[in-house]
């Protein structure tokens, strides 16, 4: 994961807490709206665990959908560096982190193999016996540790797609591709609707404006020596605001991903 990566996710969090929070300022009124809710820790030995009012609560595999969410009660709001083995090697506050801390987190914890967000606690809404947390973009059921089952599944953090040498990426050389370790993935014009998105993938958050027929980036240079539309440079562009990465229902993401493009979600198919 770059540093430019990580400086965007901190953007992106920013702008999805304003959002939740009204579309207010998250530095002004953060307080006022996490006033009541309780603040929790993570187990900094074990990531699939955290605290909250002084119990010990388990994140499982099990996960339910933005309407099964219950009252916000709770909030975690930490951007973890995690090793191979799940202990947490650093964190970093996202309503306090500055884009230098967060443009050098890989750096502090150079052993980290996945980063991994967790923000609120939701209580579930017609149950008592558990939580829900949003883990890396999945509201995640958790539940008193010492309630776990046998049959439970607990939350895997290595299957979250964070892995620092295997995420999604903009193919520096055609800016209408993403990368994935070995594997090129093509954007298409073919959209995808909400209802048709399966787990989360990755992050990207990336800006790009690139040249219309060779589809190469433009640098900052380039940017500054041509107009909107090229016109004083015989260059047409056109720009991309890269968002997430989601599976597509029934079709296997080793073949074709969906991934969000100025706001709409596009089938993107393994070349």
């Amino acid at each position: 994961m770059n540093k430019n990566k990580k400086i965007i996710i901190f953007l992106l969090f920013t702008f999805i807490v304003c959002v939740a929070l009204a579309g207010c300022s998250l530095r002004d009124r953060i307080e006022e709206y996490s006033s009541d809710k309780e603040q929790c820790y993570l187990n900094t030995e074990n990531v699939t665990r955290f605290s909250y009012k002084g119990n010990d609560y388990t994140i499982l595999a099990d996960t339910v959908s933005n309407g099964g969410l219950g009252d916000w009660i709770g909030y975690i709001r930490q951007l973890a560096a995690i090793d191979e083995s799940g202990k947490i090697l650093l964190q970093e506050n996202v309503e306090t982190a500055t884009f230098q801390s967060l443009a050098d987190l890989a750096e502090k914890a150079p052993e980290a193999a996945y980063i991994i967000p967790f923000l609120n606690v939701y209580a579930a809404p017609n149950a008592d016996d558990y939580l829900i947390v949003d883990v890396n973009g999945g509201y995640h059921k958790a539940v008193i540790s010492e309630n776990v089952k046998g049959s439970d599944t607990v939350f895997d953090f290595k299957e979250t797609e964070e892995s620092i040498n295997d995420s999604f990426e903009v193919n520096p050389e055609n800016a209408t591709q993403l990368l994935c370790g070995e594997t090129v993935y093509q954007v298409t014009s073919d959209m995808v609707s909400d209802d048709e998105l399966g787990s989360y993938i990755d992050i990207l958050a990336e800006s790009v404006t690139f040249d219309t027929e060779t589809k190469m980036p433009l640098s900052k240079e380039d940017l500054s020596n041509i107009d909107w539309y090229g016109e004083n440079a015989g260059q047409g562009r056109e720009y991309w605001f890269y968002t997430d990465v989601y599976e597509i229902y029934g079709t296997d993401k080793a073949e074709a991903v969906a991934v969000k493009v100025n706001n709409n979600y596009y089938i993107a198919k393994r070349q």
